[in-house]
């Protein structure tokens, strides 16, 4: 189908990047069934002023749920595919606190410490260097800011949450609470308060 940058292949199966002439069926309102925009963005618990990145944003699923609850805040949508962001910014209208960037989750184009929130929903398996990206998150997020991560099992690069666990522990990251079942849940992290992001 395609290859991405840095050589990351497009596709369906385990892996590899969902590709943007697939993006009708992540808006499947049958998807709202078992996740839930509106529940997720209840569990990452946003201040109405919040700074929120959400990284791997797709054709926006989430994103118009996460811009309603931050009437004082921004929200920056980053994906790898022009394509996706384009469909995205359609489905968030004229929001006037949304801005967008095309790039890699590994690479992310915000200052340090300069985000409240992240969210990873249903990507993070999709990133052949998953240290890299989490620690690209923990550089931008603030002491003491979250990054909210959503999986479902019905994604093929489903991570379970021992795994992730294990991954955010080896970046220094608090698990705060998860929100939902094993093969499907919403689970929450706090970056640590030091201000050094040295490793």
């Amino acid at each position: 189908m395609g290859i991405a940058p840095q050589g990351r292949e497009f596709g369906l199966t385990r892996g590899k990047v969902f590709p943007a002439d697939q993006a009708k069926s992540l808006l499947n309102p049958l998807r709202r069934l078992v996740q839930s925009p509106g529940r997720t963005v209840a569990a990452m618990g946003l201040a109405s002023h919040a700074r929120v990145l959400e990284v791997g944003s797709g054709p926006g699923f989430f994103s118009p749920a996460i811009a309603r609850a931050l009437p004082r805040g921004q929200l920056v949508l980053v994906d790898l595919q022009a394509e996706m962001l384009v469909a995205a910014r359609a489905r968030l209208g004229h929001a006037m606190n949304v801005s967008l960037a095309q790039a890699d989750a590994c690479a992310l184009p915000v200052g340090t410490g300069q985000l409240d929130a992240v969210l990873l929903a249903t990507m993070l398996g999709e990133v052949p260097d998953r240290d890299q990206c989490i620690e690209e998150v923990r550089r931008v997020l603030r002491p003491g800011g979250l990054l909210t991560i959503a999986e479902t099992r019905r994604d093929s690069d489903f991570i379970p949450l021992t795994s992730l666990r294990n991954l955010l522990d080896r970046h220094e990251f608090s698990f705060v609470d998860r929100r939902g079942m094993a093969w499907q849940y919403v689970a929450r992290f706090q970056r640590p308060n030091r201000l050094s992001t040295a490793r």
